[in-house]
């Protein structure tokens, strides 16, 4: 098992770097004379960017990558790990409840039968007979 986790994570590996280069190909694949946008049938023309301007627009990127890297596991623990954890400590409170209730109706039954058990166990005994001993036994 655990070498199929390492063959998964690798492969997860594999994908996260193989991401981050096709971002950074299709950043640095941009023309760098200008941008023609067009979007609902409106049309904007960015204007050619500088190096400093590139390097601000992928930091930005990384820094929006990081962020949502960190954001949805977060969002995702507390949305479903917090949920789950409440509901198996409900469900655990309840069958402490229950546990506790089944011991205080059942505890007069239980004190009778602990008193039933030890009188059988005190009827039970019988003194012990003296054995002789070996020395006694042995003729000769």
């Amino acid at each position: 098992m655990n070498r199929v986790l390492k063959v998964f994570l690798c492969l997860a590996l594999s994908a996260l770097v193989m991401a981050g280069l096709m971002a950074a190909a299709l950043i640095h694949s941009l023309p760098a004379d200008g941008i023609h946008l067009t979007i609902d049938g409106e049309s904007w023309m960015l204007p050619p960017m500088h190096a400093a301007q590139w390097v601000v627009v992928t930091a930005c990127l990384l820094v929006a990558a990081l962020v949502v890297a960190i954001v949805v596991p977060c969002a995702l623990m507390v949305g479903l790990g917090v949920p789950l954890l409440l509901a198996g400590l409900a469900v655990g409170i309840a069958v402490a409840v229950a546990l506790i209730a089944a011991g205080l109706l059942l505890s007069p039954m239980l004190l009778l039968a602990a008193a039933v058990w030890l009188v059988w166990r005190l009827l039970e005994r019988k003194p012990k007979v003296a054995q002789a001993s070996a020395a006694a036994t042995i003729q000769g």
